[in-house]
C-alpha cells in the first residue's frame, strides 16, 4: 500500500502509515504495526507540512465488522458462503458451512506481517476469535491476515447446525473477549 496518495501522507504515532483511499473529505488508512497502544498524535501531511493534527486511542485489537447495506432492517454483513457466493437474501450460507467474514481489529498475527503488504504466507490472528450466530458460538476455523488486502482480517467459521437458524440472523465476533458490533447473515 502506497503512504501517499494525492500529495498527502498521514502519520500515527511518527510512523508513516499505510494508505487505502485519500479525497477532500476522508482519508482511510491502516495503523502502522510498530505503533504502541495508547493515545498517539494523528497527523496529516501535505508538501512536508501538517495540515491537520489530532489524537486517537490505539488498541492492541478492535473488532470491527463492515456491512454492505447499512439500512437498519438490513446491516448485512460482508460474509462469503463457501460456493464463494456474497451471502445475502437470495445467496444464503448453508448450516454445518463455512463462511468467511472479513471484518478489522483482530490484532497481531503469527507469524508478524510488513506493514501495507499483504502475508507472504498464512498469518493467524495471536489472540482468541471467536464468532457467535444467533448467540450461538460457531467453529472457528481461521482467523487471520486476509491474503490480499492488508489490514483486513478474515475469518472462516462453520455455521452452527442448528434447526432454528434459518433467514436473517445475528454475527458478531469476539478478540480475546472483547466483542464487534453485530451485521446480519441470512441462512437456509
Amino acid at each position: 500500500m502506497p503512504r501517499e496518495i494525492a500529495g498527502l501522507r498521514v502519520r500515527v504515532g511518527g510512523q508513516d502509515a499505510p494508505l487505502y483511499f485519500v479525497s477532500s473529505g476522508q482519508i482511510n488508512f491502516v495503523i502502522p504495526i510498530g505503533v504502541a497502544p495508547g493515545q498517539q498524535t494523528v497527523e496529516v501531511v501535505s508538501g512536508g507540512n501538517v495540515i491537520s493534527r489530532g489524537n486517537v486511542l490505539v488498541w492492541d485489537f478492535g473488532p470491527g465488522l463492515a456491512v454492505s447495506d447499512p439500512r437498519p432492517a438490513s446491516m448485512q454483513g460482508i460474509v462469503q458462503n463457501q460456493d464463494f457466493a456474497v451471502n445475502g437474501t437470495n445467496a444464503r450460507a448453508k448450516r454445518g458451512e463455512v463462511i468467511s467474514i472479513y471484518a478489522t481489529g483482530c490484532g497481531q498475527t503469527q507469524p508478524a506481517l510488513a506493514d501495507g503488504a499483504p502475508p507472504a504466507q498464512l498469518s493467524r490472528a495471536t489472540a482468541t476469535v471467536e464468532v457467535y450466530v444467533a448467540n450461538d458460538k460457531a467453529e472457528v476455523q481461521f482467523a487471520g491476515a486476509h491474503p490480499l488486502y492488508p489490514g483486513i482480517c478474515q475469518i472462516n467459521a462453520v455455521i452452527p447446525n442448528k434447526a432454528y437458524l434459518s433467514g436473517q440472523s445475528p454475527l458478531y465476533f469476539t478478540v480475546n473477549g472483547m466483542p464487534s458490533n453485530a451485521v446480519a447473515v441470512w441462512i437456509e
